[in-house]
């Protein structure tokens, strides 16, 4: 019985001494399970997060991947070389801290182009009641594909989409004689228009070839009218702040359509804008001139 005693003090202090060892011994590092993605060369994976993103890592130049133009929580992604072979990845970290993970394969068409992240905001609890059996799994509300769009001045982005959408689908031809063609290929202007200091341009590019004309930029500059077609000197790039049907690929003897969002603009007489199609790995590169003249007399749409 004296022995259990002097025993027992011993045991309590062994317990102790196990917890206090359990709670500071580092815990096992949560593994966080990167998702599988599909890149194509020819068509864009785009990916809504529930924030703005703020950072994106590419494992290797295999693929392309960035903020989509003027979306803040839109990454797009695409292959920068055809049949990669080996498996790259792709980190995203969001403005609310949140990371994702995601590992890359090749994909001449891939199964899914747009992955929605965004998270369903909870219910009230009063709102919440237990699935039954069968019952399908609740789906993201109907916000989903909620873009978070940057303020363009004092314009609404839902009103510059909207414009944007309007002008493509009247398809209308305002503009004549502002266009450029070499190696087959024809870029022309077809509207310029202005609406609360936005101005939005109407073009088109035609592929009068049987080979597949891949667009790898495109750009408006501001540059010396007597230097625009010599130099790159004194040439200003200008932010393209929105665009409606941006293709990826004109194939052979087909016709696209594009509108531009553009930042109030006006130039001097001495000066032309120049919209430039870059083509990629090839020589076909378009440069079409905008005349100062034409931006003043861009037309004024109604709300």
């Amino acid at each position: 019985m004296k022995r259990d005693l002097i025993y027992l003090p011993l045991i309590v202090a062994a317990i102790t001494a196990a917890k206090v060892t359990a709670q500071t011994t580092p815990e096992t590092p949560a593994e966080i399970r990167p998702q599988h993605i599909e890149a194509g060369f020819t068509k864009t994976v785009h990916i809504l997060f529930p924030s703005p993103v703020t950072y994106i890592d590419i494992g290797s130049m295999d693929i392309i991947a960035g903020k989509a133009d003027g979306a803040e929580n839109v990454v797009r992604v695409k292959a920068a070389v055809r049949n990669f072979a080996a498996e790259t990845n792709l980190t995203v970290i969001t403005e609310d801290g949140g990371f994702f993970t995601f590992d890359v394969y090749y994909a001449e068409n891939p199964a899914v182009s747009t992955l929605n992240l965004t998270v369903q905001e909870p219910q009230p609890e009063s709102m919440k009641k237990p699935a039954a059996v069968g019952d399908p799994l609740p789906t993201a509300p109907a916000s989903e594909g909620r873009v978070l769009l940057r303020e363009v001045g004092r314009e609404k982005p839902a009103t510059i989409k909207r414009m944007l959408s309007d002008i493509y689908r009247q398809n209308r031809t305002d503009v004549k004689g502002i266009r450029t063609k070499k190696y087959g290929i024809e870029v022309e202007v077809l509207g310029i228009y202005v609406f609360n200091d936005v101005i939005y341009m109407h073009t088109c590019i035609s592929n009068d070839t049987n080979i597949s004309f891949e667009v790898d930029a495109r750009r408006f500059i501001v540059a010396d009218r007597k230097l625009a077609k010599r130099t790159a000197q004194q040439q200003t790039p200008l932010e393209i702040l929105r665009v409606c049907n941006d293709p990826a690929v004109v194939r052979g003897h087909q016709r696209q359509r594009t509108v531009f969002a553009l930042p109030k603009l006006t130039i001097s007489d001495d000066k032309v804008l120049l919209l430039e199609i870059i083509e990629k790995n090839g020589a076909r590169h378009q440069t079409v001139e905008i005349p100062a003249e034409e931006l003043l007399e861009a037309k004024l749409r109604e709300k």
